[in-house]
């Protein structure tokens, strides 16, 4: 027993082609655009991408940066100030909650909030990513100002 294969082909009609193609051509300029005047940055990098294939990073771990200098750009606040934002409500180190009285660091890049001690412990390893999501801990900043903070 056999089913018959139906199969019916409609041809797009060539201007609607056409608009796909220069809407597509614009939403590529626009990002292109956006990333050369830094306001935005494409999701993966070359060391996310290695870190998926090799299950380890490009670059060594650190960055050259002291626990605590990276303590020291990631202040403690307390989470009620962070509490109207999308943060979660418990720590994803401790898995504790977060009570509003609580001292907490927000990441710089992807704003996960944790514990003080919880994140300090993390960074006194020399880890310079997030434990939950693995973004660095600090948004990147340009090679001179690196220079600058390590030579002084």
């Amino acid at each position: 027993m056999t089913f018959p294969l139906v199969c019916f082909c409609t041809e797009i009609p060539r201007p609607i082609v056409a608009l796909f193609k220069v809407l597509h051509a614009a939403a590529l300029a626009f990002v292109l655009i956006l990333c050369f005047l830094g306001l935005y940055e494409f999701p993966y990098t070359a060391d996310d991408h290695a870190l998926l294939i090799h299950g380890r990073r490009r670059q060594p771990l650190g960055d050259g940066l002291r626990p605590e200098t990276v303590k020291q750009r990631l202040p403690p606040v307390e989470f009620r100030h962070l509490a109207e934002r999308r943060t979660p409500l418990s720590c994803m180190v401790c898995l504790e909650r977060l009570e509003a009285t609580d001292e907490v660091r927000r990441l710089g890049n992807c704003t996960h909030a944790f514990h003080t001690g919880c994140i300090d412990r993390w960074i006194d390893m020399g880890e310079v990513t997030c434990p939950l999501c693995r973004s660095h801990l600090l948004p990147r900043q340009r090679k001179s100002v690196l220079v600058r903070e390590r030579f002084g």
